[in-house]
């Protein structure tokens, strides 16, 4: 009788569970509003999605490629409510762009079974993208967005393919790690696990997001600056989980003190300080993860032209979903992009 009891609840909560899923997907899901969706073979057996706005004003060159932060998708750049699309806001100024889905998120394929880190996205997903790009538009270099994690990745190409990247837009990139004591506890977590599923844990948080908002959140999204119906579903669209490798490497980076390859053979930090392309760096103010001290200290190492924008109010992810993002954010973001930009030739005849 017992064990019949113990099936009993387990197919209850089972029936409870995909409920859930249906009624909330249905109620929260966004759907995608790109152009096109690009696929992109990586060299290791990958293919990697980019979802593509076409321009929609007077076109410019080169494209745009955006590259989201650890923890989430395409979605961050390309959200399914259109005020909140930084890719739909550039397209309207002219640009083609291109938001990156990196292996083990989105809409990306599932090459052969491995561990992968930071240094794979750099050597293997970044170029993959840069190519398919190329194809589709016949432009060498890109401008480069990035958010936090995929900030970082875009100083790094910077240094490792100058002539790939013409400039690069660093939305709150943790480049130091001095003073994120909270952080620094959290990286101890990693051994239990929890980062695999996040993605379930976010879908199955995310229809009571804003009404419990545990101070530990507000590392990553000041709640008060975003409102709640696009909290809900940032958490059931844009979170992933997180890549073991990635985390374990973050976790190095965060206990030295370092911006450097898993293997602790090449030094990011030291690379980034050589390069020359214009960057804008985009700090915000409540950030638990890249305070604004973090990301001055990234702007400074920076050889090339720069310019360095402080969002008084703004959480590490409100940078590109908080209320006035778009006029704030965005608008200074597109003004960067346009000085680094032409306009592209008119077609023949």
């Amino acid at each position: 009788m017992p064990a019949l009891h113990l099936l009993a609840t387990a197919a209850v909560l089972a029936v409870l569970t995909v409920a859930h899923f249906a009624f909330w997907g249905w109620i929260l899901r966004l759907p995608g509003r790109e152009d096109e969706l690009v696929r992109a073979p990586t060299r290791d057996g990958w293919t990697l999605a980019l979802g593509r706005r076409r321009p929609r004003g007077a076109p410019r060159l080169p494209p745009v490629l955006l590259v989201h932060g650890i923890a989430m998708n395409r979605g961050a750049f390309d959200f399914g409510l259109e005020r909140w699309s930084l890719a739909a806001h550039l397209a309207a100024a002219g640009f083609d762009c291109f938001s990156l889905d990196l292996r083990g998120h989105g809409d990306s394929r599932r090459g052969p079974p491995s561990r992968w880190t930071l240094d794979t996205y750099l050597e293997e997903d970044l170029p993959a993208a840069l190519d398919a790009i190329r194809e589709r538009t016949g432009s060498e270099a890109v401008l480069f967005v990035g958010h936090s994690q995929g900030a970082l990745l875009g100083m790094a190409a910077c240094a490792l393919y100058p002539s790939r990247i013409r400039a690069v837009a660093a939305l709150a990139p943790p480049v130091h790690f001095r003073l994120q004591p909270t952080v620094r506890a959290l990286a101890r977590l990693r051994r239990f696990g929890v980062g695999r599923h996040l993605r379930l844990i976010a879908r199955i948080a995310a229809p009571f997001a804003g009404y419990w908002h545990p101070r530990i959140f507000e590392l990553s999204v000041s709640l008060r600056n975003v409102e709640p119906r696009v909290y809900r579903r940032m958490l059931w669209n844009t979170i992933e989980g997180l890549p073991p490798g990635v985390v374990d490497q973050f976790a190095d980076w965060i206990r030295a003190d370092a911006f450097r390859s898993a293997d602790r053979a090449v030094d990011y930090r030291a690379l980034v300080r050589g390069c020359a392309q214009p960057a804008l760096f985009v700090s915000a103010g409540r950030d638990g993860l890249a305070p604004p001290a973090v990301v001055e200290e990234g702007f400074r190492d920076w050889s090339g032209p720069k310019r360095l924008l402080g969002c008084d109010g703004y959480g590490h992810t409100d940078l590109l979903l908080g209320r006035g993002a778009p006029e704030q954010v965005f608008g200074a973001i597109r003004d960067f992009l346009l000085e680094n930009s032409g306009a592209a030739p008119a077609p023949p005849g």
